[in-house]
């Protein structure tokens, strides 16, 4: 096995380093593992534990994420970019509880779109998300409908890429999900 400096030394960003657990090993003892070596290596690194491939047994995923000074240049971009899903996703929750929800209250069956601000908006209503997707644009917005303003990084991220408006942060976050939610605890968001 490597060690942390080695690690730290061969990990660049935008690629991902894959270091075998063994064989014996089963996800869990592989999720301590990663766990363990995340402790030791400098705080851009994050590790996580993955399945790997059937006869290979677990692999430590070790990715160099967005570093804390580029975080910083990139906190204005990151509040516009929340600033317009907020503002996107409250104005779509309205309307799906003004005239969505109102309709399978009463034993109807969910449209299949809503309209909000004179643009037709596609939905699929899923627990208490509902994705809202702009056939014409392609832009989604994945909101919580009863707290729109609610983040969630994996939606967030979608809306950054769907947008079209938010080039900055989308260059930024090369290992998608994992760099947005660095971002967000950079900049002391609070996602759920």
């Amino acid at each position: 096995m490597l060690t942390p400096d080695e690690i730290a030394r061969r990990v660049e960003r935008g690629r991902s380093l894959m270091l075998p657990v063994g064989v014996a090993s089963d996800l869990d003892a592989a999720s301590a593992s990663a766990r363990e070596l995340r402790a030791s290596l400098p705080e851009d690194l994050w590790v996580f534990a993955s399945p790997g491939s059937v006869s290979g047994g677990p692999v430590l995923v070790v990715m160099r994420l967005v570093g804390a000074a580029e975080a910083k240049e990139l906190r204005p971009a990151l509040e516009v970019l929340i600033a317009d899903f907020r503002q996107c996703a409250g104005a779509l929750v309205a309307a799906l509880r003004a005239d969505v929800l109102p309709a399978h209250d009463s034993g109807d069956e969910y449209p299949g779109e809503v309209e909000a601000a004179g643009v037709t908006w596609l939905i699929e209503v899923h627990g208490e998300h509902c994705r809202f997707e702009d056939p014409v644009s392609g832009v989604v917005v994945e909101a919580n409908t009863y707290d729109p303003d609610l983040l969630d990084p994996y939606f967030l991220l979608l809306f950054a890429r769907t947008s079209g408006r938010h080039d900055a942060v989308l260059a930024a976050c090369v290992h998608g999900f994992h760099d947005m939610c660095r971002l967000l605890d950079l900049a002391e968001v609070g996602y759920g």
